[in-house]
Order: C-alpha cells, then structure tokens, then sequence
C-alpha cells in the first residue's frame, strides 16, 4: 500500500515519462514543487518496494509494477476530473485541486459510477 504522497510521486514519474521513458530529480521536484531532498527520500521508498528503477543520481524509470500503478493512479485522476467539470460543472482549477485530492481516497464503485455517468462503461 502507497501513502497518498507516494502515488503523487509516482504519478508525475508517469507524466514526465509520457513522451519520454526516463526522467530526474530535478523534473519531479519541479512539477511537484518540492526539495530534490524530498524526491529522493520518496524515490528510495519506490525503489525499494520495486516500482523504480534508478542508478546513484542517474534517471528514474517505473518498473513494469509501476507503471501498472502509476496508470490506475493517473487514470483515476482523469476520471474524476472529468467527473468535476463534465458533470458537476466545476471550474477547471478547483476540479485539478479536488481531483487530486479524490483520487487517492475513491472506490472502485464510485470511480465505475462516475464513469458511468460519463458514458463510458469500463476504465
């Protein structure tokens, strides 16, 4: 089981892989606003539990693992967003803050529900 602040790390690797299959420190620290020093203690953790791979200050690639889970974190993030503004009507910051806020807390029944409500039958 990953804290909510694990999943975010894992999910901004994921983003920052998108276009490319590795990335650093500095990359995650970026987007996610927070110290290198931080990164690397959160990226020690996932490497322990298997969902990195990195050599000492070199890139960052999710295992097969962690792309697995990097993927159902950011799949539920799109969700719920979509969720937010397609059907709530939330205004776009305030559904990017909630969704991810939402995605490390919401079933699996809900997320179908929503998807549901959203035309869509499977995630």
């Amino acid at each position: 089981m990953l804290t909510k602040s694990l999943e975010d790390y894992l999910e901004a690797i994921k983003l920052l892989t998108i276009n490319k299959k590795v990335t650093r420190v500095k990359e995650i620290s970026k987007l996610l606003d927070v110290k290198n020093s931080s990164v690397v203690n959160a990226l020690n953790i996932l490497k322990e539990k298997g969902y990195i791979k990195q050599e000492k200050y070199g890139y960052i690639e999710l295992t097969d693992i962690g792309n697995k889970e990097a993927t159902k974190i950011l799949n539920k993030h799109k969700i719920v967003l979509k969720f937010l503004v397609d059907v709530l009507n939330v205004s776009e910051d305030v559904a990017k803050n909630d969704a991810c806020k939402i995605e490390h807390v919401i079933s699996e029944e809900t997320l179908k529900k929503m998807l549901i409500s959203l035309g869509k039958k499977k995630i």
